[in-house]
């Protein structure tokens, strides 16, 4: 019986001891994974910033990739990002991003990634302006043989609160501030006047001018009018 009970145990030890080592191969597996996926981040992006689009795609994504931007407009195979970034130079000078990845999900024993991080993306625009968007980002990255390959991306930036939204919101305050002056101007010509010749002949001579389409002289209040010339 005591020979059954240190057998048993043994057997126990050794797979604890078993069960051990393969945690610790798995975890040293994933540091490994992160710090290619790391590299191959880096890569890809700096590729971007230095506008290499094509060496980019042709070297880290799928053929068939399909990509969502921050506009909702959403690029399947290399020629739709392509195209895509082309439109985008139409009012952007500059792209330039900057990201970090703050959530990793490894799965298909190391075969399958799922990640997501903050751009850092800043654009500068044909008009002059620079934005920052603080976009996020998700890719999804398959292992084909021994290389990483980009299968899906997607950006999206905050909807209601962003530097694009305020500079919106700047163009319409100076555009209120415009009109409101241009009122502001007529308010005051039309009381000038009215101080100076009374209400009624202000009004009359609005009259007047209206009926005539502008090019009768009208006389205000008494005052001779000037003679008229052809």
């Amino acid at each position: 019986m005591r020979l059954f009970n240190i057998a048993c145990f043994g057997i126990a030890l050794a797979g604890w001891c078993c069960g051990t080592s393969q945690a610790q191969d798995k975890a040293a597996d994933a540091k490994k994974i992160e710090a290619v996926l790391d590299a191959f981040r880096e890569d890809l992006f700096q590729l971007f910033n230095a506008e290499k689009y094509q060496e980019m795609l042709d070297k880290h994504v799928h053929k068939d990739v399909i990509a969502t931007w921050q506009d909702g407009t959403t690029s399947k195979g290399h020629a739709g990002v392509i195209a895509e970034f082309d439109k985008l130079k139409k009012f952007i000078n500059k792209m330039t991003v900057k990201p970090n990845t703050d959530q990793r999900l490894i799965l298909e024993d190391g075969k399958l990634v799922i990640a997501s991080g903050n751009m850092k993306d800043d654009y500068a625009l044909a008009r002059g302006n620079n934005v920052s968007l603080e976009s996020r980002w998700q890719a999804t990255l398959v292992r084909d043989d021994a290389k990483w390959v980009l299968v899906s991306f997607s950006a999206s930036t905050n909807a209601f609160e962003n530097q694009v939204i305020d500079l919106y919101l700047q163009k319409t305050q100076y555009t209120s501030a415009g009109v409101a002056s241009v009122v502001g101007l007529l308010i005051g010509i039309v009381a000038t006047l009215v101080s100076l010749f009374g209400f009624g002949a202000v009004v009359l001579l609005a009259w007047r001018t209206l009926r005539a389409g502008g090019g009768t002289h009208v006389a205000v209040a008494g005052v001779k009018p000037a003679p008229m010339t052809n």
